[in-house]
């Protein structure tokens, strides 16, 4: 799948620096949250020889095996936002960035309480690993999942994640 932003309107070029927005007060997001669809991005690393997985310490998807990922932030390309958080939740650098597709997932859990759950729109993204892993307060107990590690432990992860990482290994294996 190809994916592309566009950045012009009317033949002019749109100044990504007017789109950006600050900090949400907490109030207004979790309406937000409450009322909307949430944007992610969630990238398949591959690192020292497999792709990385953390255990998620918070909602949704409480205590499983996950990979990065986060919100996109308005007025910043995806990819640079994909970048950002990947440095942000796990300290490594993204090389050879492609983009895999969209999914949409559905939770009955939603990290503010308001039990609507949480419903969200995610572009996938596979990339290489650089520099040193150190995981955020949000994650933990890294694992390298090498392709004889996935055939055992594919059925016990969450489809999202099992989908996910099957077509990274599929993409890696095209590109080899």
């Amino acid at each position: 799948m190809d994916y592309k932003e566009y950045t012009i309107e009317n033949k002019e070029p749109v100044n990504l620096e007017n789109l950006k927005a600050g900090f949400i007060p907490k109030d207004e997001f979790i309406n937000i949250h409450k009322n909307s669809i949430i944007v992610t991005v969630d990238v398949m690393i591959w690192y020292n020889d497999g792709f990385l997985l953390v255990k998620r310490d918070n909602v949704p998807a409480l205590g499983e095996l996950w990979n990065i990922g986060g919100r996109i932030e308005r007025g910043i390309s995806t990819e640079k936002g994909i970048r950002k958080k990947v440095k942000m939740e796990c300290n490594l650098e993204l090389k050879n960035l492609k983009n895999l597709g969209i999914a949409r997932s559905f939770w009955k859990t939603d990290p503010f309480g308001h039990g609507k759950g949480t419903d969200t729109l995610t572009f996938l993204y596979v990339a290489d690993g650089i520099g040193e892993l150190k995981l955020d307060h949000l994650h933990s107990n890294p694992l390298i999942i090498t392709p004889q590690i996935f055939k055992e432990i594919k059925s016990k992860l969450h489809p999202f994640v099992s989908d996910f990482m099957e077509n990274a290994f599929k993409y890696r294996e095209s590109k080899i």
